[in-house]
């Protein structure tokens, strides 16, 4: 049973990294960033409690730019 918390919270410790990266890359590149994804350390620890919602919700958003808004700059 501990050894299946730890790993959720891993993962959890892991995603939230990846999203800090992907956010400031974005920044860094001057990709339109929404401005209310300024993390503290509580929303951190909400996103390693529930980073299953936050994985939904980051592959969700990036596969559609990726996938869906290049094709309308494209044109």
């Amino acid at each position: 049973m501990i050894k299946m918390i730890s790993t959720y919270l891993m993962i959890g410790v892991a995603f939230i990294i990846i999203v800090d990266w992907a956010t400031s890359y974005s920044i860094k590149r001057g990709l339109p960033v929404p401005s209310n994804t300024d993390w503290n350390d509580s929303m951190r620890l909400v996103g390693i409690i529930i980073w299953p919602l936050g994985l939904i919700f980051f592959l969700k958003g990036y596969i559609k730019e990726r996938y869906f808004n290049n094709k309308n700059n494209n044109k």
